[in-house]
């Protein structure tokens, strides 16, 4: 599968910003990566500005799929000013379900309009990035309950995530309220971070390419009624989908 990437505003941001960008000193042995079934892992102690070079994958022996962001740091001039990156940006890698995946955010990153991206094989992806280019959020979509860990990679900085199926997992069936209307990716997480919902509901942005859903889900049908209710009292328009817990929306 193809990743999906979704960016805003990238090609000027290399000369639209400013900055220095410091060294940063080695960081200390690290133990090795645990899976993890659900949360999130957070590092990196990068204090100048990161870009996102490329992105590839590979299988590993215990079925994993490797996702590889290759990582440059920027000195923020105007011509430039790139090399391999000596620090990862601040970071956090959380699982989420359904639809599963993993949601990406990274402090002062941005992704390169010409990053290589390797589209087999892959697990498909978003890049969702602010008005000055900086990197909101990747979402990479699974394709059901899964475990994951993240790998840092030095010398040169690197991100490495393992994500492999969770064996035995049971998916449920949900129920999903969104938001209906035309939306871009800025105007969907400006709704969600600025609105006022009933309480309970906590939407969610998905990006999938020119497709952007904002809904919150459930496993209670009688839950997702009354919250479609609440919503549609308070002025939204919304709508409730049935689908498997590991299936995507659809427009």
């Amino acid at each position: 599968m193809k990743g999906i990437v979704c960016i805003a505003a990238l090609l000027a941001a290399f000369t639209a910003l400013s900055a220095s960008a410091r060294a940063d000193a080695p960081a200390p042995p690290r133990p090795p990566a645990q899976y993890r079934q659900n949360g999130s892992f957070a590092g990196g102690s990068a204090k100048g500005y990161t870009v996102i070079s490329g992105v590839r994958f590979g299988k590993q022996d215990d079925g994993a799929m490797r996702m590889v962001l290759d990582l440059d740091s920027w000195d923020g001039s105007a011509d430039g000013g790139r090399k391999p990156a000596s620090a990862h940006p601040v970071y956090s890698v959380e699982l989420l379900p359904y639809p599963y995946r993993l949601v990406v955010r990274m402090q002062s990153t941005l992704f390169d309009a010409h990053a290589k991206v390797m589209s087999t094989p892959a697990l498909p992806f978003s890049v969702v990035a602010e008005d000055n280019g900086m990197v909101k959020e990747m979402q990479v979509f699974l394709t059901g309950p899964s475990e994951f860990k993240v790998i840092e990679v030095d010398d040169p900085a690197k991100l490495s995530i393992d994500v492999r199926p969770l064996k035995g997992a049971e998916v449920p069936d949900v129920y999903t309220v969104q938001l209906t209307g035309s939306h871009t990716p800025s105007e969907a997480f400006a709704l969600v971070e600025q609105g006022k919902f009933p309480e309970g509901f906590t939407p969610k942005v998905l990006v999938l390419g020119k497709f952007v859903v904002i809904e919150d889900v459930f496993t209670d049908p009688a839950k997702a009624a009354e919250m479609d209710t609440a919503l549609r009292s308070m002025g939204y328009s919304s709508v409730i989908n049935e689908r498997r817990g590991n299936e995507l929306p659809q427009p």
